[in-house]
């Protein structure tokens, strides 16, 4: 057995296993789940021919698994003057983010699995990629949007800001920090300049052969600015005075953050 198939099974068998949790809660928003993959070139002299490969080949197979709907990719970029978002070395440099529509998120998981699969036994895979992360979640609350969002400016880019945050340690407490970051936090992130859309979400399964660590919750932020660096200070200057007002709530630890250019959006057919 090849390596590729070793790793398929070793992932696969864990897919299965989950489905004894069939049971679970349901999902905070019925059906909408999200699955994130971190990954890197192989090669950085063939960086080019990855990024075709991702474009033309993987998405496009991946938007024809059930469930699947729609697709964007992003490159990590690097922001010195802001560490806590700088991109290092060891992380993913691209992102690639699935947003996903079922009723059974188990066989969904199954079905992605086998596609994978199906995909190498063509030859429609590429040595050139090496996964960092695999990690599938469940969407936490309603999408918040800007209240008033500025038209973009000609020099606009659109970034994905991806943030992790370690909470809670019992549904009290988790009810509490909810309190606050719906009521309070994200109402006032969102009113910075460049900030079009807010996402949570909750872990819900890492698929890694090897065991990995996640924080408990996401938020993808949707920003139009002309740098990172940029969109970076503005989100900053808001945190500061959420601090220096007595807003900022002790439960919100980051697990991690990293901005991403955006560089393709597919919706399925």
């Amino acid at each position: 057995m090849n390596k590729l198939m070793s790793v398929f099974m070793v992932i696969l068998s864990q897919a299965v296993a989950s489905l004894a949790f069939a049971d679970a809660p349901q999902a905070r928003i019925e059906n909408r789940w999200f699955m994130m993959v971190t990954t890197k070139s192989t090669d950085p002299a063939r960086e080019a021919e990855f990024n075709e490969w991702y474009d033309k080949i993987d998405i496009p197979d991946v938007l024809e698994v059930p469930g699947y709907m729609r697709a964007r990719r992003g490159l990590g970029q690097r922001v010195p003057a802001f560490p806590q978002a700088d991109l290092q070395d060891d992380e993913g440099r691209y992102v690639a983010l699935y947003d996903i529509e079922t009723g059974n998120m188990d066989k969904t998981i199954i079905d992605m699995l086998m596609a994978s699969r199906r995909m190498e036994e063509r030859g429609r895979s590429t040595s050139l990629l090496k996964v960092v992360e695999r990690v599938y979640y469940r969407q936490y609350t309603p999408a918040y949007e800007a209240p008033n969002p500025k038209p973009p400016g000609k020099d606009s880019k659109s970034y994905l800001y991806l943030v992790r945050v370690t909470c809670c340690s019992d549904v009290v407490t988790e009810k509490r920090f909810d309190d606050w970051y719906d009521s309070t936090y994200l109402p006032a992130i969102m009113k910075t300049d460049g900030f079009v859309r807010a996402t949570r979400y909750e872990l819900y399964r890492v698929l890694m052969t090897e065991p990995k660590e996640v924080p408990p919750f996401l938020a993808v932020y949707e920003i139009e600015a002309e740098s990172a660096e940029q969109a970076l200070r503005g989100l900053d200057k808001v945190v500061s005075k959420l601090r220096s007002t007595g807003r900022m709530s002790d439960l919100y630890v980051e697990g991690g953050a990293t901005m991403y250019l955006k560089i393709n959006d597919v919706r399925r057919n």
